[in-house]
């Protein structure tokens, strides 16, 4: 069965960049199945980057090969690894990216990726991370990369946390459709419900639903998502952008109601 690779940008829809990236790969002797995770990340987000490649990658088959570039350091001093972690492989920048995946999974090892002489200082995507995947679909181990390195660069990742005044946490990923989803945990649902909200920054989120459609269009509401932890939405609407929610927005579950 051909070898599953995924790819991780934040390079656009369309995307010349991308082009290249499977243009390199298809250079490999070894046939390979090529998914496209996602192509319009935040720019430069790491960050929001991390907490989607730790909720994506990992529900791939074992052995599934992840490249992976946001890079808003290339051609500077940070590496470029291949990493294992829990099942599966990884080709990244060690910027960062790769904090949420290995907080999920356990780390096995990771290696320094070498960087071609010709290879361009501001695309190492397809030059270094593109380059190393070839030899690994044509059979080198990945021993034969540079000496092991770690411990990988870790994001700051606060959890959500109890405090005298109520649950504290953040937004930490901002859907397609606009909907903000937190770092509190499904756990926690049962404290928005007896408080009958949550306060998204400075705004107070008064309809604790199970679901989108338990509440009319353009509604505010806070809910249980998919991704097991507590949400923000407007019902068919973006939440992001009508209530100003970003990356990084404080979340509140109040001890008692407001």
């Amino acid at each position: 069965m051909p070898r599953l690779i995924t790819l991780t940008t934040d390079f656009g829809p369309g995307s010349l960049y991308v082009a290249q990236m499977k243009a390199r790969l298809l250079h490999a002797k070894a046939g390979c199945t090529l998914i496209d995770i996602a192509h319009d990340l935040p720019a430069h987000n790491i960050q929001a980057a991390s907490w989607f490649l730790g909720q994506a990658c990992l529900a791939f088959p074992a052995d599934t090969l992840h490249l992976v570039v946001i890079d808003p350091g290339v051609g500077t001093a940070r590496k470029m690894v291949w990493a294992r972690i829990g099942s599966q492989e990884f080709l990244a920048p060690d910027n960062g990216l790769l904090t949420h995946a290995a907080a999920v999974a356990p780390l096995a090892e990771a290696r320094v990726l070498p960087e071609p002489a010709d290879a361009s200082a501001t695309f190492h995507g397809r030059d270094v991370v593109a380059a190393a995947a070839v030899r690994l679909l044509d059979g080198e181990p990945a021993s034969a990369f540079g000496e092991p390195w770690g411990p990988l660069v870790q994001l700051p990742e606060a959890a959500a946390s109890a405090r005298p005044d109520g649950i504290h946490g953040a937004v930490r990923f901002i859907d397609h459709f606009g909907n903000l989803l937190t770092n509190i945990p499904a756990e926690e649902w049962p404290a928005v419900v007896a408080a009958g909200g949550l306060h998204l920054g400075d705004r107070w989120i008064d309809r604790p639903v199970r679901t989108y459609g338990d509440a009319s269009p353009g509604s505010a509401v806070a809910l249980v998502g998919s991704q097991g932890v507590i949400e923000v939405a407007i019902v068919e609407g973006s939440a992001s952008r009508l209530l100003g929610g970003e990356i990084g927005t404080p979340v509140r579950i109040p001890q008692d109601r407001r």
